[in-house]
């Protein structure tokens, strides 16, 4: 075993098998994890499993692949997390090395331990520690006839290289965010912490063999991330990093550290989509709260060091636990970092830009503190609630239940010349509805009302500029064949 990370194992085995719009465009933030650990503090530790089993001779009973595993990459994309040891030597699964570390990460394929190495595995997780498997890291233990109650499931397919490109969810809406009655619908702290994203990699298929599975990722409505309790344990997967390339892209290089992060107990940081700040005020109290901010990982949490721009805005600790934010009333865009530390010393931080612009410009129903409310969404999962139709995301959408009726009201916070507005709808739009128009949210006058709305984008051009604070969207008659009414954007302009 090589405790050297200069020395760390690089398995060049060709592999030849025989058969590859982020969750939020808004353009306030963009998101970097780093890690850094108080003076003087021990990183948890990792043990790199890694080689093929079927080289340098084929296993009679597996299929002739050989894979190429890029430890290199995935030990510096866990620099600063996790000191990590890598080894090929089956021997090394034993008890009293395991001892030594946190979390056994198998980046690796068709690897045979004995059936004490397979019994020191099972121990190690099974007293509390955790288990990663990476990419084809699911194909390993094949000789173990518990391995599929062990690791909640089994391979059933792959590798798929249709489509190359796609589309990752972190997020756990199963049956388009319907609750199941054997499952708990909620959302992991992986999965918020990390933006959908788009990556050019092959999907391997999974089934699990127990209800007891949280999906953090999903792709092609395939699990590509998931966990589960083991005992006193967690046993993780992630089948995305088939190659090099997949390895570079940065939605992976966060599912894969936050995932460290969460088995060896660090706090994480919400994939906070901030909005564009106005400078309508120079203070927003309570702009970041911790508890907002991060979710507990093994212990409380407070934040641990705060670091702003030279100019702009600067975001200030309140009482240890209120982060506020105040404006010096120019526009423009900076970075900040925060970062979090819990009751175990560990610290997480997290880099954004923030915009902050001038108070009327651009879509002024997406600004940061204005707020919506009115009908009831379809389910209550979040998926398709209000807020989703001033979150600048033409990806996500408001869908109300079923009727024949439905109203939404959006608070702007202060009075603008409303001049246009525009509706972005899904397939279940209004053929009639009214904008109504509100300076107090008491008394109400109408800025547009039709019989023969079209759907898709609508635009709505005043014949004047219209003072109001509220506007009120009352959907009159539903769009034939439909049973309710969804929205993907609402934007006002003044």
């Amino acid at each position: 075993m090589k405790h050297d990370v200069s020395k760390r194992i690089v398995a060049t085995i060709a592999h030849t098998p025989i058969g590859n719009l982020s969750r939020c465009l808004i353009t306030a933030l963009s998101a970097v994890f780093s890690v850094s650990m108080t003076s003087g503090q021990q990183l948890p530790k990792a043990l790199l499993l890694t080689g093929n089993g079927n080289m340098p001779e084929l296993q009679e009973n597996y299929p002739p692949w050989v894979h190429e595993f890029q430890n290199d990459q995935v030990i510096e994309i866990l620099d600063g997390i996790v000191d990590i040891d890598s080894t090929a030597e089956l021997s090394d699964l034993n008890a009293e090395n395991l001892t030594q570390y946190d979390v056994l990460i198998s980046n690796s394929l068709f690897l045979a331990p004995d059936a004490d190495g397979l019994d020191a595995i099972h121990d190690f997780v099974a007293n509390g520690k955790s288990f990663l498997t990476l990419h084809c890291g699911i194909l390993s233990f094949l000789n173990w006839e518990k391995y599929e109650e062990f690791i909640g499931g089994i391979f059933i397919g792959g590798p798929s290289a249709e489509p190359k490109t796609f589309r990752v969810h972190t997020a756990n809406h199963e049956f388009w965010g319907y609750p199941y009655s054997f499952r708990a619908s909620r959302p992991h702290p992986i999965s918020l912490s990390v933006g959908d994203f788009d990556i050019t990699d092959e999907l391997y298929f999974f089934q699990p063999s127990t209800p007891d599975i949280d999906v953090i990722a999903r792709a092609e409505n395939h699990p590509v991330m998931w966990w589960r309790p083991f005992k006193r344990g967690k046993i993780m997967s992630l089948t995305l990093g088939h190659d090099a390339t997949a390895k570079s892209n940065p939605g992976y290089q966060e599912l894969l550290k936050n995932g460290v992060r969460w088995l060896t107990g660090y706090p994480l940081i919400y994939q906070m989509a901030i909005p564009p700040i106005s400078n309508r005020t120079l203070q927003y109290e309570r702009f970041l709260t911790s508890p907002t901010a991060s979710i507990l990982a093994g212990g409380g949490v407070s934040v641990h060091r705060i670091e702003n721009p030279s100019t702009l805005f600067k975001l200030g600790k309140r009482n240890g636990e209120h982060l506020d934010l105040a404006l010096d009333g120019d526009t423009g865009t900076a970075r900040f970092t925060v970062a979090i530390q819990n009751e175990k010393g560990l610290v997480t931080e997290k880099e954004m830009v923030l915009q902050v612009v001038e108070d009327g410009s651009g879509n002024i129903a997406a600004y940061y503190g204005n707020s919506i409310d009115g009908s009831a969404a379809e389910n209550e999962s979040g998926l398709l609630g209000p807020r989703n139709i001033i979150d600048g995301d033409l990806t996500t959408r408001w869908s109300s239940k079923p009727g024949a009726e439905a109203s939404l009201t959006l608070d702007l916070r202060k009075t603008y010349p409303l001049t246009k507005i525009n509706i972005l709808w899904e397939a279940s739009y209004a053929a009639a509805y009214n904008i109504m128009l509100s300076a107090d949210g008491k008394n109400w006058y109408s800025g547009h009302q039709t019989t023969i709305g079209s759907g898709a984008l609508e635009t709505i051009v005043m014949p004047r500029p219209m003072q109001a604070r509220f506007i009120r969207l009352d959907m009159k008659q539903r769009a034939t064949g439909k049973v309710g009414y969804s929205i993907y954007e609402l934007e006002v302009f003044q």
